[in-house]
C-alpha cells in the first residue's frame, strides 16, 4: 500500500512535465508530416526545371531588386540559373560537384569558385527530404505565416511553411523558409547572416523533365574575364 501511494505521488509530481513535452512532440509529429508531404517527393529525383521570380530585399534599406529567369537541375548536382531583367540576360550561374561560375553579362565579367555557392543552399529542398534531414532542423512555421507577411514575405493563402535552420554554421544562410500549396512548393525565402530576405517564387514546375547535359557546359563570351576566388 505504501508502494502504491508513493508511486501515485510521483506520477502526480511528474504529470505537468509529460504535459508540457506533449505539445513539443505533438509539434514535431506536424513538422515532419508537413516535411514528409513536401520534400518526400523530391527524394530520389532525377532531374527538375522551373521558371522564378526573384526579389530581393535589403534588411538595412529596404531596397529591393527584382528579376527573373529559369532554373534546372540534375541529380546529383549539377543546377544552372539563367536570371533575366526585361528579356535580357543578366547572369548565369552554373553549379558542378567541383566549382561554381557566375557569368555577369553586365559587367562582362566571370567569377568561378571552388565549391557549391548558395545556389546549391537556396534549393536544397532538390535533395529531398532525407538529405535536407542531415544539414537543416526542419520545423511548422505555418502559424506564423501572418507574422511573416509583415516582413516582406510574400506568401498565399492556404498555403503551409516549412522553416529550415543550418545544423551547422553556414557563411550564406541563416533560415530557410519554404511555402507550398497543396503540398506542391510555390517559394523559397531565404533570409542572410545580415537579414537580407531572397525570395523565389516557382513556377511551371517540372520534375523529372529530359534536359541534356550539355546545358550545364559553361560556354565564357568571348573579352570577358574571368577570375578564381
Amino acid at each position: 500500500m505504501k508502494f502504491i501511494k508513493i508511486l501515485f505521488i510521483l506520477l502526480f509530481a511528474f504529470a505537468p512535465l509529460f504535459a508540457a513535452d506533449a505539445p513539443k512532440e505533438a509539434q514535431k509529429n506536424e513538422a515532419e508530416s508537413i516535411a514528409a508531404a513536401i520534400l518526400g517527393q523530391y527524394n530520389d529525383l532525377k532531374s527538375f526545371s522551373a521558371k522564378f521570380d526573384r526579389v530581393t530585399t535589403q534588411n538595412a534599406t529596404g531596397k529591393k531588386s527584382h528579376d527573373n529567369g529559369t532554373v534546372m537541375f540534375v541529380a546529383p548536382g549539377d543546377i544552372r540559373m539563367d536570371a533575366l531583367m526585361g528579356g535580357k540576360m543578366v547572369e548565369q550561374v552554373i553549379v558542378d560537384s567541383q566549382k561554381t561560375s557566375i557569368i555577369n553579362f553586365e559587367k562582362k565579367n566571370v567569377m568561378v569558385k571552388k565549391s557549391a555557392n548558395e545556389a546549391a543552399e537556396y534549393l536544397a529542398f532538390l535533395k529531398g527530404l532525407d538529405e535536407v534531414s542531415k544539414k537543416f532542423t526542419i520545423g511548422d512555421s505555418t502559424g506564423t505565416i501572418e507574422k511573416a507577411k509583415k516582413t516582406g514575405m510574400v506568401i498565399k493563402d492556404g498555403s503551409k511553411m516549412l522553416k529550415l535552420t543550418p545544423k551547422t554554421p553556414n557563411q550564406q544562410v541563416k533560415y530557410i523558409f519554404i511555402t507550398a500549396i497543396n503540398n506542391e512548393i510555390d517559394s523559397v525565402i531565404i533570409i542572410d547572416l545580415m537579414k537580407n530576405m531572397t525570395q523565389f517564387t516557382f513556377s511551371d514546375i517540372k520534375r523529372n523533365p529530359a534536359i541534356d547535359k550539355k546545358e550545364f557546359k559553361v560556354n565564357i563570351p568571348a573579352g570577358f574575364e574571368v577570375t578564381d576566388f
